[in-house]
């Protein structure tokens, strides 16, 4: 009984990882092959801040497999709370239990990483099984970038450190070794959190907590998307948290993009009004309308056994888009705010405020300043 539970959830999840194709948007077709690599630092090697656990340190890093010259930007993806190990029930340990596989919540934005590595970055999507066994909150998922970024800078500078040695082709299985070495530049880091890992990144990217980052990284672009905001309760008519110091989430000193899931939830869109009169950075807000919180993540929209794999508090609801459509609207979206954060270049800056739609989605825009 326990290993059926195992089966039929691990099963779910990896066909949802081998069953979905990133389509092929035109302004995406840069013709650009993608080398795509994980690596394994071990499931304990990550002491937890303030907690007597300890998680991963595991990724998936995709590049352009021809790299130009210079140094190209960096995107770090994030997940958020989930189940830890492939099973129906709730997690007994971490790590898990022997031959039990972790539920690989990190691989749902394959299709995010594929798209974004032929546009010319590299894009690290990370594990947190162990961080959702302990039930970390943004302080702990804030530390778990730091030390991710702090390995990639150790290791694209140098070619040394922890990372050295730990690659593993995704496609083959065998060791790898990625010519990143002076190819990377952690002065020019977006990232990305999911769901709770959306308020992990704006406390990341906040003017109160940038004294963190490690030496020689620099964030310049952040964005949480159906992301939770836990002073829900205390939000005022207008969206704004009156009476509690917001400071520990106040994104003014880089640009910054809310993408808001109406089918989940609005609390998150206070992120965007904390900030109004407080900023002069671009800052962004895309409700989409009748979105669904896990269609964001293939591994969990698409596991046909996972129980909580369409989410939706509107299922009826005319305006619904598909979850390929949902998808397809994060990979424009994402990639014309990562292009103007990193890169400088506002070519895709009328998706950003709504002045150019996206098929397949209905969507209502505000922007900053």
């Amino acid at each position: 009984m326990f290993s059926k539970r195992i089966l039929a959830v691990a099963a779910a999840g990896c066909a949802a990882l081998a069953g979905f194709a990133v389509t092929p948007f035109a302004e995406a077709a840069t013709g650009r092959a993608v080398t795509a690599l994980t690596y394994d630092l071990g499931d304990t090697a990550f002491p937890i801040p303030d907690s007597d656990g300890a998680a991963e340190l595991r990724g998936v890093v995709r590049f352009p497999s021809r790299l130009p010259a210079g140094k190209l930007p960096l995107v770090l993806l994030l997940h958020g709370q989930n189940r830890s190990c492939a099973l129906t029930e709730g997690d007994a340990t971490w790590p898990c239990p022997a031959g039990v596989p972790e539920f690989p919540s990190y691989r749902g934005y394959d299709y995010l990483g594929e798209a974004l590595a032929r546009d010319g970055f590299v894009v690290v999507s990370i594990a947190a099984g162990g961080i959702n066994h302990f039930m970390g909150v943004s302080p702990q998922r804030a530390a778990l970038i730091n030390k991710h970024l702090a390995l990639w800078e150790r290791f694209t500078s140098t070619g040394g450190g922890d990372l050295a040695g730990r690659f593993t082709d995704l496609a083959t299985g065998r060791a790898a070794k990625p010519p990143l070495r002076g190819h990377v530049d952690l002065t020019r880091v977006g990232t990305l959190g999911h769901s709770v890992a959306g308020e992990g990144v704006m406390r990341h990217a906040s003017d109160k907590y940038r004294g963190d980052w490690p030496p020689g990284v620099r964030v310049r672009g952040v964005v949480p998307i159906a992301s939770r905001y836990f002073n829900y309760d205390n939000i005022d008519d207008d969206g704004v948290s009156p009476d509690r110091d917001v400071s520990g989430v106040l994104v003014t000193g880089m640009p910054f993009a809310v993408v808001s899931a109406t089918c989940w939830g609005s609390g998150d869109e206070a992120y965007f009004r904390n900030a109004r009169g407080r900023t002069q950075q671009p800052a962004f807000l895309v409700r989409l309308v009748a979105g669904n919180h896990n269609h964001f993540n293939t591994v969990w929209s698409d596991a046909t056994d996972f129980p909580n794999g369409d989410d939706s508090t509107c299922p009826a609801d005319p305006r619904r888009p598909s979850a390929q459509a949902q998808r397809d609207f994060a990979v424009t979206y994402l990639r014309a705010f990562y292009r103007m954060a990193l890169k400088g270049d506002h070519s895709g800056e009328p998706v950003l405020t709504g002045a150019r739609s996206v098929p397949g989605v209905n969507t209502e825009h505000e922007h900053l300043p």
